[in-house]
């Protein structure tokens, strides 16, 4: 079972941020869990909106502003917006990174280039199936889980053609009956966002391979001896 901190916790600690990537690399989990957009000069960045309204009260695209400018903003641990290289710096734990938008496949294609260690460390999702799929090409062996809204009738065909090892879905509705097809089909299931003590049984009861969720606290109570 992969034990995933959404956002970094995001109801631990303020999402996306450094702090949040570091204090849940302490707790154990398996993976830290980011966003990413692309800043205006190209950089990879760790947050969620394209816009910093919510998380900083500024009306500003995340787009129009160099990194050096979203670092520094307060995202709400006192530090700015972090880039994904700088997140892989601090943090020894492996990364799941979302994609958010088909912009950010150039950036992360040269990243790998340039730092080919990364490869090992990060695990790539995108409701973007044709950037996981050339990224997958690109870089055999590379880790690429497709996230779907919904539940198609053939799950496993779906993964493949995006050159995925895993599914990702929204966790409602999920039962053991579609994740053991999708087992029999080879392909690992993750689930996003059971926060609470019983949606977390609830997955674990259809047999989930990961779950990300904004309590990795909890997850990781559930999956190491149970609750009281």
């Amino acid at each position: 079972m992969w034990v995933v901190a959404h956002r970094g916790g995001a109801e631990l600690y303020p999402e996306n941020s450094i702090t949040a990537f570091t204090q849940l690399a302490h707790l154990g989990v398996d993976f830290v869990e980011c966003d990413i957009h692309l800043s205006s000069d190209g950089q990879l960045v760790a947050i969620h909106d394209d816009n910093l309204r919510r998380i900083a009260g500024i009306d500003r695209a995340v787009a129009d502003m160099r990194a050096t400018e979203l670092a520094t903003v307060d995202v709400g641990d006192g530090h700015g917006v972090p880039t994904l290289a700088e997140i892989l710096e601090t943090v020894d734990v492996s990364v799941v990174v979302e994609l958010k938008t088909p912009q950010t496949v150039q950036a992360m294609e040269r990243l790998l280039r340039e730092q080919p260690k990364y490869q090992e460390r990060i695990f790539i999702l995108s409701f973007y199936h044709d950037i996981l799929l050339y990224l997958s090409q690109t870089f055999p062996g590379l880790h690429c889980g497709a996230l779907l809204a919904g539940f198609p009738v053939d799950p496993v065909h779906v993964a493949k053609t995006a050159g995925c090892q895993m599914l990702s879905f929204e966790f409602h509705g999920l039962q053991k009956s579609y994740v053991d097809r999708c087992h029999a089909g080879g392909i690992f299931v993750g689930v996003w966002t059971p926060n609470t003590v019983e949606e977390i049984h609830n997955v674990l009861a259809a047999g989930v391979d990961g779950i990300g969720s904004d309590r990795p606290d909890l997850v990781m109570q559930a999956v190491k001896g149970g609750w009281e």
